[in-house]
């Protein structure tokens, strides 16, 4: 007896949001066998007579497309099957679902790889740590793109904020690796409808500023005076060091050898873009580079062994990240420490809230650069961002001292 195919909606199995998954009916010899096809659509939008999804749902064109792939897909693997005399309604049930079982995690694993292979180490931590939160969130490895749908994502939202305690930024940051591996998914037409669509993502409307210390205040630190070669003594070298030099990052501060310093200049590969970058040095710098001594392939700042091997990218991450924590909490007690010479008079400086952190010293700069006049295009050639929109980021989060000497320009 010919087999035969039908789509049906599964109505004694709503979903939360109201609609309804539409399944694939599978016929032959008078057995039937359904299979999800990974779409759902409120009730109002489905022709029974037709099979097909009504012209008044926005993505009708595409979803019907979907099913009509379900069907093709089904009737090959009939085809297929009929040739061993297997083609009854359970051997294509479970051929079509060893279809479907594209794992994500498969195809995550492989974008993990591919970072690697094009040096993307900070994409490849992300990446990692964004697919760990989806293992964590399914209970185990192993995740059917069918299932990720816009209800499987606002799930896995309310999971990041309700469980981990993410914050919006940290949301967003976590989705961008998962979007990429669902991109590539689609351009080879394993899925058909981007679950993102229909997705409400977290935002923040009212994003707090980014932590920023004045001239005045970087001058505080400057003054104090700690124990050499401690933990906070280097801490303050390092920020002011990556102040005076446009906010270099941490983990480009940490990486600096002494063959970056040649005929006045400061020039090495940043980590986070792999862009090489060369500057000449100010007297702040060289007061700072004085401090020190080395040579060679010797490491400037004593954040990183010059004895160990650090070859492996994702082991330096680690160790970075790791020193990272240790300069974070250094500059929290330096604060601490500043604040108490203030209130004690032996230091002429506001004062400075406990919050700074490492990152604090590129903020500061960018707000220091934009009241000493640069435009926003030299502020994006000294902060080396490849793009004008993370420029013009840094430009929102400034207070409104800024916005208030632009406009009396103009007026």
């Amino acid at each position: 007896m010919a087999t035969s195919f039908h789509l049906y909606l599964k109505k004694n199995n709503p979903k939360k949001n109201g609609e309804i998954p539409i399944y694939l009916r599978i016929t032959s010899n008078r057995k039937h066998k359904y299979l999800s096809t990974g779409v759902s659509i409120i009730g109002k939008h489905w022709n029974p007579d037709k099979e097909i999804i009504r012209k008044t749902h926005p993505n009708y064109k595409a979803l019907n497309k979907t099913l009509r792939k379900k069907i093709s897909t089904a009737e090959k693997a009939q085809a297929e099957l009929s040739t061993y005399g297997k083609d009854n309604a359970k051997s294509i049930r479970e051929k079509l679902k060893a279809i479907d079982g594209i794992d994500f995690f498969d195809f995550a694993k492989d974008y993990l790889e591919s970072k690697i292979a094009n040096g993307k180490h900070s994409q490849h931590v992300q990446g990692t740590v964004a697919f760990n939160k989806v293992e964590e969130f399914e209970g185990e490895r192993a995740l059917s793109f069918n299932k990720i749908d816009s209800e499987y994502l606002t799930k896995f939202q309310e999971f990041l904020i309700n469980i981990h305690g993410n914050k919006a930024s940290t949301v967003k940051k976590t989705f961008q690796p998962i979007k990429k591996v669902i991109k590539r998914a689609i351009s080879e037409h394993l899925i058909h409808i981007d679950p993102f669509l229909n997705f409400d993502m977290v935002t923040n409307s009212n994003p707090p500023s980014k932590t920023k210390l004045s001239i005045e205040q970087i001058k505080g630190i400057e003054a104090l005076k700690l124990k050499k070669d401690s933990w906070h003594w280097n801490a303050k070298n390092a920020f002011l060091f990556s102040f005076y030099s446009a906010g270099i990052r941490f983990g480009d501060i940490c990486c600096l050898q002494w063959n970056n310093v040649k005929n006045e200049r400061l020039s090495y590969q940043m980590n986070k873009n792999e862009k090489a970058f060369s500057t000449e040095l100010n007297d702040h710098q060289k007061e700072i580079l004085n401090i020190y001594s080395g040579k060679g392939k010797d490491y400037i700042f004593p954040f990183l062994n010059n004895h160990k091997d650090y070859s492996d990218p994702i082991e330096l991450r680690k160790v970075i990240s790791s020193k990272n924590v240790m300069v974070n909490k250094s500059l929290r007690s330096i604060a601490k420490i500043l604040n108490e010479e203030i209130d004690k008079g032996n230091i002429d400086s506001p004062k400075i809230l406990d919050n700074i952190s490492f990152h604090v010293s590129r903020h500061s700069f960018a707000q220091y650069a934009v009241q000493s006049g640069l435009s926003i295009y030299e502020l994006m050639q000294t902060l080396r961002h490849s793009k004008l929109e993370t420029t013009q980021k840094y430009l929102k989060s400034l207070n409104e001292e800024l916005a208030d000497k632009a406009m009396k320009k103009v007026f």
